[in-house]
């Protein structure tokens, strides 16, 4: 079977970097420390940070490439009809990535290219993996997450152009409605039936401590869940005063504790497991909106990772169905007849 990705240890330093881009660089360096520290721990955090943001990009960069490169020479995610358009919008979407990340002088307007030509790849990652024979749960969650992003780019376009006031407004609400939706039913859509003792132990020990993170920061810290909704997740959080505050708050935790079950669910299976696992850790760890290139790669990574984990389980179950039974003794071995 041809691999897209060239090495899922590669995978996991890319979803390390991209948490570490969310709590050391969007959070940390932009909100919470000084804006130019000179010593201390506060300047070996803010440089972390950026170093660990940085390399996000490069890695990001250099797995769309080979991910598209290998993918369209094979037949692994995108069917033949796909891979003309996929292949050019691929090579425009990396061109532009790459300069932002290497910090190249490009005009503002391209910033909105790479926003449509991420968009149109994530389309065709969740409409490639629904031609592949897999779990019809992987698709579901897969097109979940994609959606957000063709939403919101679809947004940005209208609202540039002055077309459909109406998408315009609901777009952004729909768009980020298909997040939360995918974030919550992560743990029932993604991970397979738990087969060790040891993963229902680590998706139990995950959910309960990421529930009473999440609730002690919602109920004792709201004021500090706010900002990192904000600045880190790009969600708005509303004032948990009334009914539906409260509500929405409760989604949240509800949300995230799901997709922490999810990931550890998957971390601890098997390799193709393990990909869906670093899919939605990259996939969490962009947020609700894109608004730099190292999220957009984190994000279009982290559905490339979702499709292969999905195919890879969908023809590992195809083999072991075809797979013949072992002949039952009590039936492969005539009994001895007595004279």
């Amino acid at each position: 079977m041809q691999k897209v990705i060239p090495s899922p240890n590669l995978t996991a330093v890319l979803a390390l970097a991209a948490l570490a881009d969310l709590l050391l660089y969007r959070l940390a360096s932009h909100v919470f420390l000084p804006s130019q520290p000179t010593w201390g721990v506060a300047r070996v955090l803010s440089d972390l940070g950026r170093f660990m943001s940085n390399l996000g990009g490069v890695l990001g960069v250099l797995l769309v490439a080979v991910v598209l490169l290998r993918a369209l020479r094979g037949d692994t995610i995108f069917p033949r009809s796909m891979r003309i358009t996929v292949s050019t919008i691929g090579l425009f979407f990396v061109l532009l990535a790459g300069a932002g990340v290497l910090a190249l002088p490009v005009p503002d307007r391209y910033g909105a290219y790479l926003r449509i030509s991420h968009a149109f790849l994530a389309g065709f990652v969740a409409a490639g993996l629904w031609h592949k024979r897999c779990s019809v749960r992987l698709k579901l969650a897969l097109t979940l997450f994609a959606a957000p992003i063709v939403l919101q780019t679809a947004t940005m376009f209208c609202e540039r152009m002055g077309w459909s006031p109406f998408f315009v407004v609901h777009g952004d609400r729909v768009a980020q409605a298909s997040a939360f939706s995918g974030l919550l039913l992560s743990a029932v859509l993604v991970p397979s039936r738990p087969h060790r003792g040891f993963q229902v132990a680590s998706m139990l020990a995950a959910g309960l401590i990421s529930f009473a993170l999440l609730s002690l920061v919602m109920v004792r810290y709201f004021g500090l869940a706010q900002v990192v909704a904000l600045y880190g997740l790009h969600f708005d959080l509303p004032v948990a005063a009334g009914a539906v505050g409260k509500a929405y708050a409760a989604m949240v935790v509800a949300a995230y504790v799901s997709v922490t079950v999810a990931a550890a669910a998957c971390l601890t299976g098997d390799a193709s497991s393990r990909l869906l696992g670093y899919g939605l850790l990259l996939l969490a760890a962009t947020g609700h909106q894109v608004a730099e290139n190292h999220q957009a790669l984190f994000s279009l990574c982290g559905l490339c990772a979702l499709a292969l984990g999905a195919v890879r389980l969908g023809i590992a179950g195809a083999a072991a169905a075809t797979r013949p039974a072992p002949p039952d003794d009590a039936l492969s071995h005539q009994a001895p007849t007595g004279s």
